[in-house]
């Protein structure tokens, strides 16, 4: 028997191989490998505590002990890559990637770990609800890296896909008016072609020729027709240009990270249907007077599930933006503390990072701590960037970049101006979440 064949992902036991060890795949030429899947001559002494394996089996195995064991993920990863270079067959090939997937998730490198295990998916048959289901995915799932990737996913919805579905969504008799319009337009055209012809042989007159009268009538009025149902052909096609258009807008939005705490860092994806986030962004004196202004209201916003988001922004250096001098003194502490932790180390540097790596807390997604009234943006220069393209998309010019931007439960943007928000009117205007006009009626807005 093959010694792999012991080897069973947890849950899975229609696949001859355990844990981490299950993805299958077709081979791909190095040419088109992802480059974090192959290792160069340097990585040799990364694995120098373990004898080089000779075969790709070995190496899986290998690192597999690394992973289960020992949780030495960074020896691992090494040892996967090796895998991938010694010729694997498919079921090698694709439990060496679905484990370096693991591995790097356990390293908290997000992209990496999300294009091998895409790479198995869509190259070695993996399936993709063993990936969703693996604990040791768990936190991966949570990050934004994976939901990007889930777009490559073959058999997946892409991301043209999603906007599409989305826009119809916001208008969903859309497309069968088209198809009546487009279909009347057709039969339209089709008799104005007749009457064409039998108004040439009216014209020429003569025996048996059609009545001139009649049939300029019944020209003028397949033309009107024809007309009128083309021009609403072509609003409804911007209607749905303007819609993908905001659709696209939004998912941008949703991408924008929120920092936790902790290391904990999400999308705004991950906040839908719970949270209905209030984007407050202008200068440090807006933002403060605003949350002020919004103090004798936060109960009842809270009730109605808003989440504020300041992002303050001063304009220095002849317009080039700098960041809130708080967000960069929390940053510089971010840094020291990733200093601190680096230099305790020490000679015991080895056994300190397993140690760490194997009381990891487990990611427990969005908690009802986690909604709360104050989100940090995670990268201001980021949340920056969509907010003065936002401003593009709208139409607002002008010198004041004070604005706000509310969002609905489903993720639409309800409104957006320049200036400071009426707290008061935001909260007359917004139903509590119990309240059944809440499923009724959230996402319904102007959606700028």
């Amino acid at each position: 028997m093959n010694s792999l064949s012991k080897l069973r992902l947890p849950g899975v036991t229609s696949h001859p191989y355990p844990r981490p060890f299950s993805h299958f795949s077709r081979s791909i030429p190095p040419v088109f490998r992802c480059q974090h899947l192959i290792i160069n001559s340097a990585s040799n002494d990364t694995v120098s505590s373990i004898e080089k394996p000779k075969s790709a089996k070995e190496a899986v195995e290998s690192g597999l002990l690394l992973f289960n064991d020992k949780k030495n993920y960074a020896e691992a990863i090494q040892l996967f890559n090796t895998a991938m270079q010694l010729q694997p067959t498919e079921d090698e090939a694709m439990a060496a990637l679905y484990n370096l997937g693991c591995a790097y998730a356990k390293m908290k490198q997000w992209k990496p770990a999300s294009e091998a295990i895409v790479r198995a998916i869509n190259d070695y048959r993996l399936k993709l609800s063993v990936a969703l289901k693996d604990e040791d995915l768990k936190e991966l799932r949570e990050r934004r890296e994976w939901i990007d990737a889930l777009t490559e996913v073959k058999g997946g919805l892409s991301r043209e896909m999603k906007l599409d579905l989305r826009s119809e969504a916001k208008a969903p008799f859309r497309f069968p008016r088209q198809f009546l319009f487009g279909g009347l337009a057709v039969g339209a055209a089709i008799g104005l072609i007749i009457i064409t012809g039998r108004l040439v042989l009216a014209v020429k007159g003569g025996e048996g020729a059609p009545d001139l009268t009649e049939t300029l009538q019944n020209f003028a009025i397949n033309s009107a027709v024809l007309a009128v149902l083309g021009v609403l052909l072509y609003r409804d096609a911007q209607a749905k240009q303007r819609a993908l258009q905001v659709s696209d807008r939004e998912e941008l939005l949703s991408r924008l990270q929120v920092d936790l705490g902790n290391g904990r860092v999400f999308p705004l994806l991950r906040f839908r249907g719970m949270v209905r986030p209030f984007l407050l962004a202008g200068s440090k004196a807006f933002v403060d007077k605003a949350m002020r202004e919004a103090e004798p209201y936060v109960n009842k916003l809270r009730q109605r599930g808003v989440s504020v988001i300041p992002l303050v922004l001063t304009e220095k250096n002849g317009g080039k933006k700098e960041l809130d001098p708080d967000a960069k003194i929390l940053a510089l502490k971010k840094e020291f503390q990733r200093k601190d932790l680096a230099s305790n180390k020490g000679f015991g540097g080895n056994k300190v990072e397993k140690e760490e790596q194997a009381v990891e807390p487990e990611a427990a997604g969005v908690t009802e701590e986690d909604k709360k009234w104050r989100l940090e943006a995670y990268d201001p220069a980021e949340w920056q960037t969509w907010i003065e393209q936002q401003k593009e998309f709208a139409n607002i010019t002008g010198e004041d970049r004070n604005c706000y931007i509310q969002v609905q439960l489903d993720g639409t943007v309800r409104s957006s101006a320049l200036g400071a928000p009426k707290w008061a009117r935001i909260v007359d205007a917004l139903p509590p979440l119990d309240d059944i006009r809440t499923s009724l009626s959230d996402g319904v807005g102007t959606s700028v």
